[in-house]
């Protein structure tokens, strides 16, 4: 199966949230964490095929949320995102 397809384009924001962390561990209630598990980045990124459309939407708002909480500091940084900033 090719990673190359329009939904997987369409969808390309949540490539790498759905490949790892961006910002280390994730929170608990982080929904991408069943992605991690399959310790796959082709197999993680061909899921984006997969899910439905409504789905990805739902973990693209969260993951914007995320984002939004870590940048204004809401979330504590760890020891391994001190370069990241």
């Amino acid at each position: 199966m090719s990673i190359n397809t329009e939904k997987i384009r369409q969808n390309a924001d949540l490539i790498n949230p759905i490949s790892a962390c961006p910002f280390g561990e994730p929170i608990n209630e982080c929904p991408f964490i069943p992605y991690y598990t399959l310790n796959d980045e082709r197999e993680q990124i061909m899921q984006i095929d997969i899910i439905p459309q409504e789905e990805l939407d739902k973990l693209r708002k969260f993951h914007r949320a995320c984002m939004e909480k870590y940048r204004n500091g809401d979330w504590p940084m760890k020891a391994t995102d001190v370069n990241a900033r």
